[in-house]
């Protein structure tokens, strides 16, 4: 039995031309706000990084450390 708001979500990815789409619309907005949480917590990461880590490390180690960890975002 589906709940009050999955079936307001279906609702929603019907009128909007999602329906049959990989995933319900409800699975779609929670994905993106998962990924755009962790790209923030990313992005955090990599700018502290680039802030506090040059002296111990050097520049080049950090800028190539900040790159890795930004790739990680989705």
């Amino acid at each position: 039995m589906k709940e009050p708001e999955d079936e307001a979500f279906d609702e929603l990815a019907k009128r909007q031309g999602y329906w049959n789409m990989q995933g319900s619309r409800k699975h779609q907005i929670m994905q993106h706000i998962e990924n755009k949480d962790r790209n923030d917590v990313i992005e955090e990461v990599a700018s502290e990084l680039e802030t506090r880590f040059n002296e111990p490390f050097g520049r080049d180690t950090v800028a190539s450390f900040v790159v890795f960890i930004r790739g990680m975002k989705r």
